[in-house]
C-alpha cells in the first residue's frame, strides 16, 4: 500500500484517479443520490479522469499553444489535476440539476449511474413550496404544507418527511389550519402515495 503513494507513481494516480474523484465530489454538491457501489465508483472515477485528460489536451492544443501561453510544469499539473476537475464537476452538477429530465445530458454527465436513484429524491430535489397529501396503505391521510422550513430525506434504510404546517379538512373539503398550529414528522416507509398540489399558501388556507 505504501508503494501506491510514492513520488514516482503519484502523477499516475493523480491523473487517472484523483482528477476523476474530484469531479465526482464537486458534482455531488449539486446532485442528490445514493452512494454508488465501489465497482461503479471506481469505473466512474477512471472514466472522468480520462475525460479530464482529454479536456486538458484540448485546452492546451486549442488555447494555450495558439496564444503562446507557457505554464511551468508545476502550475500545469496543478491546473490539470485540481482546477480543471473542480470546474468540470461543478458544471456537470449544474447541468444535471438544470436538465434533470434530459436523458441525453444525464448520460453524458454520468456515464455509469443515474444521479438520482430514487423517485423520492427526484420529486423533492429543488421543489418549490407546495401543499402535499400523504396517503398511507391503512387509509390514513395527512395534509400539510411543504415549504422552506420543511425537509424530505431518504437513504437505503429509511425515508421520512417533516412538514412545517398541518391542516384539517372542513365540511366543504376546505383546508383549515388548526389552532394552535401544528407541524409533524412522518415515516414514509408505508406511504401509498404523495400528492403535490400547485398553488401558494394564503392566510394558512388552501
Amino acid at each position: 500500500m505504501n508503494s501506491l503513494i510514492t513520488p514516482d507513481n503519484f502523477e499516475f494516480f493523480a491523473r487517472y484517479l484523483l482528477a476523476g474523484w474530484i469531479i465526482i465530489l464537486m458534482r455531488s454538491r449539486s446532485v442528490a443520490g445514493l452512494r454508488p457501489r465501489a465497482t461503479d465508483l471506481l469505473m466512474e472515477t477512471v472514466i472522468f479522469s480520462l475525460g479530464n485528460q482529454l479536456a486538458w489536451l484540448m485546452i492546451t492544443s486549442f488555447f494555450l499553444v495558439p496564444l503562446n501561453i507557457s505554464l511551468s510544469p508545476r502550475i500545469s499539473f496543478f491546473a490539470e489535476i485540481l482546477v480543471l476537475p473542480v470546474t468540470i464537476g461543478l458544471l456537470l452538477g449544474w447541468s444535471l440539476t438544470f436538465s434533470m429530465r434530459n436523458a441525453f445530458l444525464r448520460r453524458l454527465a454520468l456515464p455509469v449511474t443515474h444521479p438520482v436513484e430514487r423517485a423520492h429524491d427526484f420529486a423533492f430535489q429543488d421543489r418549490p413550496a407546495c401543499f402535499v397529501i400523504l396517503t398511507y396503505h391503512d387509509g390514513i391521510v395527512i395534509r400539510g404544507y411543504f415549504g422552506e422550513k420543511s425537509l424530505a430525506a431518504s437513504d437505503q434504510t429509511r425515508s421520512d418527511i417533516y412538514l412545517e404546517r398541518l391542516y384539517d379538512v372542513g365540511e366543504q373539503d376546505q383546508w383549515i389550519e388548526p389552532g394552535p398550529g401544528r407541524s409533524g414528522l412522518f415515516d414514509l416507509t408505508t406511504v401509498r402515495s404523495i400528492e403535490f398540489l400547485d398553488g401558494e399558501r394564503k392566510d394558512g388556507n388552501r
